[in-house]
């Protein structure tokens, strides 16, 4: 049976933004949906985030959904041999090229694209052109080197707080890459 795994963004917790009704929404399609808390310290470590995400134990009928440093755990997670899962989508995710600000250890380096391509084979990429956070040629650039599919959206901003000062409530164009 198909489940989701959501991976909260830095800051944010499972009441956040969209979170509630993605949840809400699958459990009305009896998919179950898990919401981890993942730590919320001002500069997480990505050990604790991974061992969060081995608690919960995805697997071959899981989908892993990431938001933002959620979207990077979750890479960082399947860089880890045998590990495969049914699919990942990745929202507002950055690449772990690129230097890590606030001094955290995420941005450890490249991806490992080829052992993540190995364990999902299925892998979905949302990301809005006017996000102020998270590049849209990060998207592009994890786009090419997952072999993903990058869907582009405007006005979403980095899926949180909007331009207009509007939090994000709903998510129907994840929804519909979660129930396809």
């Amino acid at each position: 049976m198909t489940r989701v795994v959501l991976l909260h963004g830095k800051n944010k917790t499972a009441d956040d933004a969209w979170y509630p009704w993605i949840k809400a929404e699958c459990t009305a399609r009896t998919i179950e949906c898990n919401v981890p808390a993942l730590t919320t310290e001002e500069v997480p470590r990505i050990a604790d985030w991974l061992a969060d995400i081995d608690a919960v134990h995805p697997d071959e009928e899981t989908i892993l959904v990431g938001h933002s440093r959620g979207g990077m755990a979750a890479l960082r997670w399947l860089e880890q041999p045998d590990r495969p899962v049914k699919r990942v989508i990745l929202v507002a995710t950055n690449g772990a090229h690129l230097v890590d600000a606030a001094g955290g250890d995420f941005y450890s380096g490249a991806y490992d694209f080829e052992t993540i391509r190995h364990n999902c084979a299925d892998i979905v990429l949302l990301h809005s052109r006017d996000d102020e956070w998270v590049p849209y040629v990060a998207a592009q650039y994890n786009a090419e080197h997952l072999g993903g599919r990058l869907i582009s959206l405007e006005n979403k901003n980095h899926f949180g707080m909007q331009s207009d000062g509007m939090v994000m409530r709903e998510f129907p164009e994840l929804l519909a890459e979660i129930v396809r």
